[in-house]
């Protein structure tokens, strides 16, 4: 006796193999998205971190630095300039950002722009220096180096009276010296890397120190300041109009969510001893 056994026709079978083979691509899909989605929530989780601590770090030592004396600064400047010393409150001695024009040949939004690079900002006892993350996704032409190494993101060194900041001031006109990749040399004794290269991929874009203001009676400086903190990678553009991280053409949608970029405002005031 003859027996028929029922079963799928090649038809019914493809079907089915197509309709698995989408909802497969439609999961996979989804799970990339997650991933992005909380790649780049772990990223804005990691840049607001970072920047408070930095904001708690740099309030903390300022408040702990001397004061710093106008008149203390400008007499190491020449007659000449002097008055245009005292008219800045010698601000050239307590901060500078420098900034490197790029050329066509620049990677991202960097090319043919004007940007900034590293910078120093001098509170009187403790020092902070930094290379931007424009300085660190070029090249070395562009960023200062700390006792050799130019791969530092934010560091904190002990400097009594601000001598690193006088180094980068010609005493003789008042102004600024010309060298865009500045080479410091600190003491390793109490210095701190407030943004670790090992363990972050983040790095400071924009930072700027605004000139203090004095009391009147105890001549205590109040210093406030900005800063933009944001990842390496995303081709950050802090000067857009609204879209701050653009996606390279051959960039994975995965890594331009890694993007996250936030600026912060801080202040404090020294209440240390005068410089005088």
């Amino acid at each position: 006796m003859r027996r028929n056994k029922s079963g799928f026709t090649i038809i019914e079978t493809t079907l089915s193999m197509a309709f698995i083979s989408v909802l497969l691509l439609m999961t996979a899909f989804l799970i990339i998205q997650m991933l992005a989605i909380y790649q780049k929530t772990l990223m804005i989780k990691a840049v607001n971190q970072t920047s408070q601590e930095i904001i708690d770090d740099m309030t903390r030592h300022i408040k702990a630095s001397t004061l710093v004396s106008t008149d203390a600064k400008c007499s190491l400047v020449a007659e000449g300039a002097r008055n245009a010393c005292r008219n800045d409150n010698a601000f050239r001695f307590i901060f500078r950002q420098r900034t490197h024009s790029f050329g066509a040949d620049a990677p991202g939004s960097m090319k043919n722009r004007t940007l900034p690079t590293n910078g120093i900002f001098c509170s009187g006892l403790y020092t902070f220096i930094w290379n931007t993350g424009y300085a660190l996704n070029s090249n070395n032409n562009v960023r200062a180096k700390v006792n050799g190494r130019d791969d530092f993101r934010l560091i904190r060194v002990f400097d009594s009276g601000g001598q690193l900041c006088m180094n980068n001031v010609n005493t003789g006109t008042y102004a600024y010296d010309g060298n865009e990749a500045p080479s410091y040399t600190v003491s390793t004794t109490d210095m701190a890397e407030l943004i670790d290269p090992s363990e972050s991929d983040l790095a400071l874009y924009d930072m700027r120190i605004f000139p203090p203001g004095r009391h009147a009676y105890s001549g205590q400086a109040f210093y406030a300041g900005t800063f933009i903190l944001a990842t390496l990678d995303g081709d950050v553009d802090i000067l857009a109009s609204g879209e701050y991280c653009k996606a390279p053409k051959e960039a994975y949608f995965d890594e331009f969510t890694y993007c996250a970029l936030n600026k912060y405002n801080f202040a404090s005031q020294a209440t240390g001893e005068t410089d005088d």
